[in-house]
């Protein structure tokens, strides 16, 4: 693992994650928890993606396990994905 992978870096891309949430009152409760961490700023969720994907901005680095250990204490799970995607 790397410094770029275990972590979110502050900037204009975020990172993108997937995540098992299904309902709407699941969403918003999982993006409030998400939003207590420390240096979030910003969580956007992609609308008619299956799995539910989001992107989370930070204006410091953030460690993704503080994301994930907020969303496995309401019961889901949030899966990083690749630090960087192709342009092409």
């Amino acid at each position: 693992m790397t410094f770029i992978t275990e972590n979110i870096i502050p900037g204009n891309y975020g990172k993108k994650f997937t995540t098992d949430v299904n309902e709407a009152n699941e969403k918003s409760r999982l993006e409030a928890a998400i939003m207590e961490v420390n240096g979030v700023t910003k969580v956007i969720f992609e609308a008619g993606v299956y799995p539910l994907e989001f992107t989370v901005h930070t204006d410091q680095v953030v460690h993704i396990t503080e994301l994930q250990d907020k969303a496995k204490a309401l019961g889901y799970h949030v899966i990083a994905k690749e630090p960087f995607f192709p342009l092409f």
